[in-house]
C-alpha cells in the first residue's frame, strides 16, 4: 500500500539495511515462546480425576453431594481455564510468528504518522495516513518516550517494515530505536487536525514521498 501511495520503500529488505532488526524479531519470539498458562492444564485434570475417584468414598460418609459437586466444579474451571490460556498463548504465538516473518522479508516503508493515545488509557498508538491525511491504519505501539516527546505535534515519517494486517517493526528514520506494532480498531472519532497539524501532515506526507533511503545506506 505504500508503494501504491508513492511512499518511498527502501531498496533492500530491513533486516539487510538495519542488523538488529533480526536481533528484536528474535527477542519477540523468544518472549512469547517462554510463556506458560498460569494454571496448567494437568493440575485441573488431576484435580477432577481425584474427584472422580473420591466420589463413591465421599457419599459413603457423607450423602450431601454439595462438597463433591464443588470439587467437580472446581476441577472443570481448571480444565476450561488451561485450555483457555493454552489457545490464547499459542494464539499469540502464531500472530508473533507473522509479524516477525513480515518484518524480516518486507522493505522499510517510509509512512507519513500522527501519534494518539489511545481512547480510555489504553496506550499509545501509531495512524499511518494515507496521501489525503486520511488515517489507513491504527497500530497499538509501545513507542519510545524520546520518540513520543520527539515528535511536534505528534506528527512526523516513521520506517515501518511488516504486513498491514499482521503489524511488524516500526522506527524513526535510521532504523533505531525499533518497536512493535500491532494493528488495532481505528477509533471511531479523532480529535480534528488544527491549522498546525494540518500543516504537518501535509509536510511529513510530502517528505515520505520523496524519502531518499540511499543516505541510510
Amino acid at each position: 500500500m505504500a508503494e501504491e501511495f508513492g511512499y518511498q520503500l527502501s531498496p533492500r529488505p530491513a533486516s539487510a539495511m538495519t542488523p538488529t532488526v533480526g536481533t528484536v524479531v528474535s527477542a519477540g519470539l523468544d518472549k512469547v515462546k517462554k510463556e506458560k498458562p498460569q494454571l496448567p492444564l494437568w493440575l485441573g485434570i488431576t484435580v477432577l480425576a481425584v474427584g472422580i475417584f473420591l466420589n463413591p468414598l465421599w457419599y459413603r460418609d457423607d450423602p450431601s453431594p454439595i462438597a463433591v459437586l464443588l470439587y467437580f466444579a472446581l476441577g472443570i474451571f481448571g480444565v476450561i481455564f488451561s485450555v483457555h490460556e493454552d489457545a490464547e498463548i499459542k494464539g499469540n504465538l502464531l500472530a508473533m510468528e507473522r509479524k516477525a516473518a513480515a518484518a524480516l522479508a518486507s522493505p522499510w516503508q517510509a509512512w507519513p504518522c500522527r501519534l494518539e493515545e489511545l481512547p480510555g488509557g489504553k496506550g499509545k498508538s501509531v495512524m499511518l495516513l494515507g496521501p489525503d491525511a486520511a488515517v489507513v491504519c491504527t497500530f497499538s505501539s509501545p513507542v519510545p518516550e524520546s520518540v513520543w516527546v520527539g515528535t511536534p505535534d505528534g506528527r512526523g515519517v516513521f520506517w515501518f517494515a511488516g504486513d498491514l494486517r499482521f503489524g511488524g517493526l516500526m522506527s524513526v528514520p535510521g532504523g533505531r530505536p525499533l518497536w512493535w506494532a500491532h494493528p488495532v480498531p481505528t477509533p471511531p472519532t479523532l480529535a480534528p487536525s488544527g491549522r498546525r497539524q494540518e500543516a504537518l501532515e501535509e509536510a511529513v506526507i510530502h517528505q515520505a514521498v520523496g524519502f531518499a533511503f540511499e543516505e541510510w545506506l
